[in-house]
């Protein structure tokens, strides 16, 4: 008797399917480069790097040979 009563109570069968999605994306880069002379000395020493780097492997290519 109980399930009759609580099938009665709740009425038909419903489903309620319902999916709220809610998306808020939000992207900021800020970038404070400051002194000019200071993004001139990193692109020296980024260029210096590579060229040290790219000289020891030549050497290392080189001791390999014969």
């Amino acid at each position: 008797m109980v399930k009759r009563e609580l099938e009665i109570k709740s009425g038909p069968c419903t489903t309620n399917n319902k999916n709220d999605i809610k998306v808020n994306n939000q992207f900021s880069l800020t970038i404070n480069l400051g002194d000019s002379l200071n993004v001139l000395a990193l692109i020296a020493g980024i260029y210096l790097i590579k060229r040290i780097t790219k000289k020891k492997k030549l050497q290392k290519h080189m001791e390999q040979w014969p």
